[in-house]
């Protein structure tokens, strides 16, 4: 009984932002980088099997992560944060079963495919705006002004 109880509470906790974590790994980065469906799906694979183990060490580390976040307080910065906070290990464990599932399939699928196929890349979505180089005048107390548009320099 307490063994049924422990596994509801487990995968009711772990079910409250397992999937919001699994959606922001799977969102990066976008499918148009020449990710196929077998890897993804693989990383997503060990995303699930990551967070769900992860949210059996937050029930677990829930005793010790509980009270600190009742200490912080609204330091926290809201209850996202505090709730991110708390099951800590399954938004890791999550990250963590991404990456060692993920990883190899990715490593195959460039070497074997995407290193031998000219697929062009995702355009640019954001314009780029030069920023004007950083000026030394006025860095020291003696340095004099800038001289103004149009005047020609004094010194």
């Amino acid at each position: 009984m307490l063994r049924t109880l422990f596994g509801v509470a487990c995968l009711s906790l772990s079910c409250c932002g397992l999937p919001r974590t699994i959606d922001r790994l799977e969102s990066e980065p976008p499918p148009e980088f020449g990710r196929p469906a077998w890897v993804r799906t693989t990383a997503g694979v060990g995303a699930w099997i990551g967070g769900v183990a992860g949210g059996v060490v937050s029930i677990v580390a829930l005793p010790i992560t509980w009270p600190i976040s009742l200490l912080a307080g609204d330091n926290l910065g809201g209850e996202v944060s505090k709730q991110e906070f708390l099951l800590f290990p399954m938004t890791g464990g999550a990250a963590i079963g991404h990456f060692l599932l993920g990883a190899p399939t990715d490593a195959v699928d460039f070497v074997f495919r995407r290193a031998w196929v000219g697929s062009p890349q995702p355009g640019n979505t954001y314009d780029l705006i030069p920023m004007e180089p950083p000026s030394s005048y006025g860095m020291s107390a003696g340095a004099p002004p800038p001289p103004a548009a149009g005047e020609p320099n004094k010194q």
